[in-house]
């Protein structure tokens, strides 16, 4: 595969929560709502089963439900890319064909998220899953308790592998790591921006086009971007820091609950569920209060579900 003639996304690529019900089923309604609202505020891909989907509490069957009514509803418009991080490279794998199977164009893994492999073990990883499928993939350089993907090890990862295309780069160093492979490639190279759209503004100023951020507020997120990259720089600079930054002061720190109730304040998905467990406390009410507060603020109630159709 020639990385050159893959995709080359200048955009937003969000990546959708699982969408569930009080009882905690999959509300397919939502989901094919949720499709709507990306393409909506123009998406140039659509992703699923990534962490900010739950996809580790995800049973197979749900998985595979959840690909298909992406795929179907998507219909072709944009590239449905699917998450396929497993616990081993066996599971990873094994999500790649269900993935094949329903219809994605694209896949994206991060490491293994159970363990502390060595750098052997994620390389040999990410080449069992090259090897099981032809569909281009990226790389999700997360966080990891023990970090294995240096800059050295991902920019080898991606000479090595002719289909791994891509990196979205999220790690806590990011801005140097991204700084690096940028470098190495003599900026040949597609890197994806991510970590909740934190430096949004500060990975456009470095050359970087395409982001899986602001699912929760994508007209947001795609105004900075699209002004940017239009060469309205500073009307850019002026939404980022004066719409964006103050939100993810609250958000940051407690994305996994205000991705789907910021979506459900806005009427695309019918529950603000969280497929249980959580990962901490729900906000209290005083701190809502005044998240509400500045969403007023910057407008973000402005939005109208009616225009999903």
């Amino acid at each position: 595969m020639n990385k050159k003639q893959t995709y080359q996304f200048e955009g937003m690529m969000p990546i959708l929560p699982t969408a569930v019900t009080a009882e905690h089923k999959i509300d397919i309604v939502s989901e094919k709502r949720l499709v709507r609202y990306c393409l909506n505020f123009d998406a140039k891909a659509i992703g699923h089963l990534a962490w900010a989907s739950e996809f580790a509490k995800l049973c197979i069957p749900d998985r595979n439900m959840i690909t298909d009514t992406l795929v179907q509803e998507v219909a072709g418009r944009v590239p449905v890319f699917i998450g396929v991080t497993g616990a081993s490279r066996q599971i990873a794998t094994e999500y790649a064909k269900d993935a094949v199977k329903y219809g994605a164009d694209i896949l994206m893994a991060a490491p293994p998220y159970a363990c502390s492999p060595s750098a052997q073990a994620v390389y040999d990883y990410y080449r069992a899953l090259s090897e099981s499928t032809n569909l281009p993939i990226i790389i999700q350089d997360i966080f990891q308790p023990r970090p294995v993907l240096s800059v050295d090890m991902l920019w080898k990862i991606y000479c090595d592998f002719d289909n791994v295309c891509y990196i979205k780069e999220e790690d806590t160093d990011f801005i140097y790591k991204t700084a690096m492979l940028l470098e190495l490639s003599g900026g040949d190279i597609n890197i994806i921006g991510g970590y909740g759209g934190k430096h949004l503004i500060h990975n456009l100023e470095m050359g970087i086009k395409a982001f899986m951020t602001g699912t929760e507020a994508l007209d947001i997120h795609g105004t900075v971007v699209s002004l940017f990259l239009s060469g309205q720089t500073e009307q850019a600079r002026e939404v980022y820091y004066n719409k964006l930054l103050p939100y993810l002061v609250f958000y940051e720190a407690n994305g996994e609950e205000l991705l789907k109730k910021m979506l459900h304040w806005r009427g695309v998905i019918d529950y603000d569920t969280i497929i249980p467990p959580s990962a901490k406390p729900d906000m209290t009410k005083e701190e809502l209060k005044v998240f509400k507060s500045v969403l007023d603020r910057i407008g973000f109630f402005d939005f109208d579900p009616k225009t999903l159709g």
